[in-house]
């Protein structure tokens, strides 16, 4: 078997939380494979940073900067993405926080943090 098993050419993928970490590396991998990669995060700044990076780097990648908390926000770009590419074929929720603490320590207010 050749590479053709992961051949993503022709498809859109949408990553969330995908500046940094897991959701840069997935963005990266998904685009090397063919993939046109629509990148998200909430933070303008660092969403142009790695938009960049990967361009950088010829990969097919643009960004969506929407808040993934404010539903209004979500239809109105998940809209946008469907009328620029046609479709999302492949989506990757990956965005989310994490906080280190016994579970019991949670207060409300942590546990329904963005």
């Amino acid at each position: 078997m050749g590479n053709d098993l992961f051949d993503l050419t022709g498809r859109v993928a949408l990553i969330t939380g995908a500046t940094q970490g897991i959701g840069f590396a997935l963005a990266r991998g998904l685009a090397q494979a063919g993939a046109r990669v629509v990148i998200n995060a909430r933070n303008a700044e660092k969403l142009s940073g790695a938009v960049a990076k990967l361009t950088q780097e010829g990969l097919a990648v643009s960004g969506s900067c929407f808040d993934l908390t404010k539903p209004d926000q979500i239809r109105t770009k998940i809209q946008d993405i469907e009328q620029e590419f046609g479709r999302i074929d492949i989506l990757v929720n990956n965005a989310g926080i994490q906080r280190r603490m016994p579970l019991e320590s949670f207060d409300e207010v942590v546990w329904h943090e963005c």
